[in-house]
């Protein structure tokens, strides 16, 4: 009975959020997990662990990847403030240190994204069976690709996201789980000691996210 009231409760409060309309939202600015990568145009595909920090706009990306049926092994640490990513190849502790021009994007709603719906993935007919999401749509300024952005009503927390341009078929694909607030090891955002040495490469730079996935 307890149980059937819990859920009684939390049904009315979700019917009672549609009735106000969702706004743009930020995620927590400290949080890691898993997500699934498919970027269309390059055929490739790929599963990552991430950690992300927005307080200092740092991002850490540990990727296997499928490229053209070829398997590798990526990890990325991505520094915004400094302008500096860093390929890490543990095997041999080597690294590679690149110059990244890649503005700082926190994981949120854009201001300007347009609400388009509020669904439940899964179901509502019996406790925790259910999340209550939001979908979101709209173009980025710069490059001017469309995207599709669902977060969670509670926590606005990344389920999936697309961005897609129709003229130059392109598609990018990531879907969000096994999500944990906070970072467990914070450790993860600084280089390892094998990289002090290591010098930028001046004759190359990294100018997107995607350029760090392919």
């Amino acid at each position: 009975m307890q149980a059937y009231l819990l859920f009684s409760i939390s049904l009315c409060l979700a019917v009672g959020s549609l009735a106000e309309r969702p706004h743009p939202c930020k995620s927590p600015p400290l949080f890691e997990g898993s997500m699934a990568l498919t970027i269309l145009k390059e055929k490739t595909f790929g599963v990552e662990k991430f950690s992300y920090d927005a307080f200092e706009e740092r991002v850490h990306i540990r990727l296997l990847l499928d490229q053209d049926n070829h398997t590798t092994y990526r990890d990325t640490l991505l520094l915004y403030k400094e302008g500096i990513a860093y390929q890490i190849f543990r095997h041999n502790q080597t690294c590679e240190k690149v110059h990244f021009k890649d503005p700082w994007k926190p994981m949120e709603i854009p201001r300007d994204a347009k609400f388009q719906s509020q669904v439940v993935i899964g179901s509502l007919s019996a406790p925790a069976e259910g999340l209550l999401v939001n979908n979101w749509s709209g173009t980025m300024a710069e490059p001017h690709d469309d995207y599709l952005l669902t977060f969670t009503e509670f926590g606005c927390l990344p389920v999936h996201a697309w961005w897609y341009n129709i003229e130059r078929q392109s598609l990018l694909s990531l879907s969000f789980f096994d999500m944990v607030l906070g970072v467990e090891d914070p450790e993860v955002f600084n280089p390892p000691s094998f990289c002090d040495k290591a010098e930028p490469d001046n004759d190359g730079a990294l100018t997107s996210f995607v350029d760090t996935l392919i």
